[in-house]
């Protein structure tokens, strides 16, 4: 599918026991987690960006209330597959702040309509990434009796239907959930690193292209 041809949601909820704070509002290059996400989706040309767990929705972004409140992320999935102008949904968890925007598009590209409805996911040696995935909204309907049972995790939903993986390929630290300070110190730690490295290398270029 085109990007311009999907709807996506960015999973910003959660209670944060481990970080003991909002992983949304963390700052990351100056910028917040959920800006950091929300900036990728736009660059990639996505119009119908809804959030999930979050009150206050930036421009050009849109609330989306639980039906199933504090049932976990399927939860937030399935609201957002209710509202969703588009016939599938990419879903990305603000806490996983350093996947690439390349990554996100390949997921958007590698996924196809067709007649049983079903689910891209990013997959990194034997795991799947569930909450970093594309669903058709057909799957709403699964998801809502998943959500009146007793177990409600992600996974029942992807056992029930047609799965289908795209390999991630690029550094696995970008896949890292920010859910513990010690996490996201590291993280910190990481963008810091990298854009030194950068400047560094621009520098290099620019000095060099005035030999």
């Amino acid at each position: 599918m085109r990007p311009e041809d999907i709807s996506a949601l960015v999973l910003a909820g959660g209670f944060s026991r481990r970080m003991g704070c909002d992983k949304a509002a963390l700052l990351l290059g100056g910028k917040t987690l959920l800006e950091r996400q929300t900036e990728k989706l736009r660059r990639l040309g996505i119009r119908d960006i809804m959030l999930s767990g979050c009150r206050e929705a930036p421009e050009d972004c849109h609330a989306v209330e639980d039906v199933f409140p504090h049932r976990g992320p399927l939860s937030g999935i399935h609201a957002c597959l209710l509202a969703a102008e588009y016939p599938a949904c990419l879903v990305l968890s603000v806490d996983v702040p350093l996947v690439p925007e390349d990554t996100l598009r390949k997921l958007v590209e590698s996924h196809r309509r067709e007649v049983e409805p079903g689910i891209t996911v990013l997959r990194h040696g034997e795991k799947i990434e569930p909450l970093l995935a594309v669903y058709d909204n057909e799957l709403r309907w699964a998801a809502e009796r998943i959500l009146r049972s007793e177990k409600t995790a992600v996974m029942r939903l992807l056992d029930a239907y047609t799965v289908h993986t795209v390999d991630y390929t690029g550094d696995e630290f970008q896949l890292t959930n920010c859910n513990t300070p010690e996490a996201y110190a590291k993280i910190a730690a990481y963008c810091e690193a990298n854009r030194e490295e950068n400047l560094q290398a621009r520098i290099k270029q620019h000095t060099d292209g005035c030999l």
